[in-house]
């Protein structure tokens, strides 16, 4: 993943993540996601959300929108 992506949404699992990440790919957002579970005990960790800066806002109004924050 690029330098410049911007993260957008802390998930609190994968399965969030993902459906967050469809809903966005459903309006026009590429986003990525960036999981750093721990191997052992994969519920320690963060599942992050990213987007280009330029769809940043957009990305965060839709989240908000579909209440996954």
């Amino acid at each position: 993943m690029k330098e410049d992506w911007e993260i957008i949404f802390n998930a609190r699992d994968l399965t969030q993540a993902k459906l967050v990440e469809d809903v966005l790919k459903q309006n026009g957002v590429v986003s990525h996601i960036i999981s750093s579970s721990d191997s052992v005990i994969p519920s320690i960790g963060s599942v992050e959300v990213y987007t280009h800066p330029e769809h940043a806002e957009k990305a965060k109004k839709i989240i908000k929108e579909h209440q996954f924050s």
